[in-house]
């Protein structure tokens, strides 16, 4: 009888966890070719395709993904292969306890993967590969040969309609979401053909004979769809389409560069997409005031456990640049070895430039930015101050640099994953801060120098409290 209990026993264990394994897909991964090269895992998530990490292939060339997965789809690229845009080479559709064998080809003169050959794909992997294979011709084709782009458009158009009819598989949830993601597909190659697929100032398709092309972007509807969170192109696709409505209304480019994604956000009458296009937007906001403005009014929209979280997450990044909050105190040290902080220059406006010798941006506005604090040099109650991130290992290099500059300005050094650089989350330079005469944060995210709006937030910043 022991022995029986002990049997069911270890029967319950095991099959808690072939049950608790049964949640996740497992991708054995063999590079062939350059194995120092990361391979990137993409999961396909509210309109976009949102990176799940990469793995660097082991001495053998192999590396492993596990993943929660219900049912869905993931993308892979190889590292540096136009990571940050939406077009991918190869796909898979993966459902719970799916274990599938995968090699990537690669030659040494190729940016991306040759191939990649999935063991005993199963029939939506084929189907999405299939149809990945048709878009990215598409892409490819009329981007080098815009004009061509209308006829092979509606092309693809049919193709897909043929497409979809001949493809229906026995998995009635795949057949239903691939005419959704097709769908979306389409109407975001016609967004993106305005622009070339391009960025937005760029390239603008504004021949007149060609307008009723685009026309159907105009449709209300088309933004408020929930079936554009079931492609990759779903976000993108929005941020097209807003693109090309602001430049029909305003007719140039610096107008439409101006525009902020709040702007369109009221536009968007489906909630589940509405809290997709924030969530897309979340990362380029890099000021309190900014997420208070523009995402807190939304804030019963983040309804999910996750939704919530990636809300209060930001909330939380963002509540340390808050306008009027402390100063980060920093201690750095400057070409001659003096040790600075933030509170010795109390009574003080403090301005800072983060910059570094690597950053071509930086030093173009550096002349810019010392001017302007020339126009200051009669007052005693600012300070200009710029702090390299080059790096203290780096400190005689970057005393030489700065002397051979001949800048007169207070310039300190920072390790750049330290000090302030790291209190403030700063993730690209030049970035500009302001503190008030209290040492209390007018912004951590000012304007260029080179934008008239930098030294007008000088101005206020200076006239207030006095």
């Amino acid at each position: 009888m022991k022995k029986l209990l002990a049997f069911l026993s270890l029967c319950m264990v095991i099959g808690t966890g072939a049950y608790a394994d049964a949640n996740k897909a497992i991708l054995n991964c063999t590079i062939h070719g350059d194995n120092q090269s990361g391979l990137f895992l993409y999961q396909l998530k509210n309109g976009q395709a949102m990176s799940l990490g990469f793995k660097r292939p082991d001495e053998n060339k192999k590396c492993v993904f596990e993943v929660d997965v219900k049912e869905g789809v993931y993308f892979f690229k190889k590292a540096g292969a136009g990571h940050g845009n939406n077009q991918f080479n190869y796909v898979i559709y993966l459902k719970a306890g799916d274990q599938k064998k995968l090699d990537f080809y690669i030659s040494k003169s190729s940016n991306d993967y040759d191939s990649c050959v999935v063991e005993k794909p199963n029939v939506e992997t084929k189907c999405l590969q299939t149809w990945l294979n048709a878009f990215n011709q598409y892409v490819n084709a009329v981007t080098s040969k815009h004009d061509q782009s209308y006829s092979k458009y509606e092309d693809l158009k049919k193709f897909a309609t043929a497409f979809l009819q001949e493809n229906k598989t026995d998995n009635t949830y795949f057949n239903g979401w691939l005419a959704d993601k097709i769908s979306t597909d389409i109407n975001y190659l016609k967004a993106a053909n305005y622009f070339k697929f391009g960025r937005l100032n760029a390239f603008y398709d504004s021949t007149a004979t060609v307008q009723p092309f685009y026309k159907p972007l105009q449709a209300k509807e088309i933004v408020c769809d929930p079936r554009l969170l079931r492609s990759e192109h779903g976000m993108e696709m929005l941020d097209y389409i807003f693109a090309y409505r602001k430049f029909i209304a305003v007719k140039n480019t610096q107008d439409l560069l101006k525009a902020s994604f709040s702007e369109y956000t009221s536009s968007i009458c489906d909630d589940a997409v509405k809290v997709a296009y924030l969530e897309h937007h979340l990362p380029s906001i890099t000021r309190y005031e900014d997420f208070v403005n523009y995402i807190q009014p939304y804030q019963n929209l983040f309804a999910t456990d996750e939704q919530k979280a990636i809300y209060q997450k930001v909330y939380n990044n963002l509540a340390i640049f808050a306008k009027g909050r402390p100063g980060y105190n920093f201690e750095l040290k400057d070409v001659n070895g003096k040790a600075y902080t933030l509170e010795s220059f109390k009574g003080k406006i403090v301005v800072i430039d983060v910059w570094a010798m690597w950053c071509a941006p930086c030093l173009a506005e550096k002349p810019i930015y010392l001017k302007i604090e020339e126009q200051y040099k009669d007052r005693n109650d600012i300070v200009f101050i710029g702090i390299s991130v080059d790096g203290l290992s780096r400190v005689e290099p970057w005393t030489g640099f700065v002397k051979k500059k001949g800048w007169t300005n207070i310039e300190l050094l920072s390790n750049p994953t330290e000090s302030l650089f790291k209190y403030y989350g700063i993730s690209g330079i030049p970035r500009f801060l302001i503190f008030d005469r209290e040492g209390k944060t007018v912004t951590v995210d000012a304007p260029r120098p080179s934008n008239p709006g930098f030294k007008k937030l000088i101005d206020e910043t200076l006239a207030a409290g006095k």
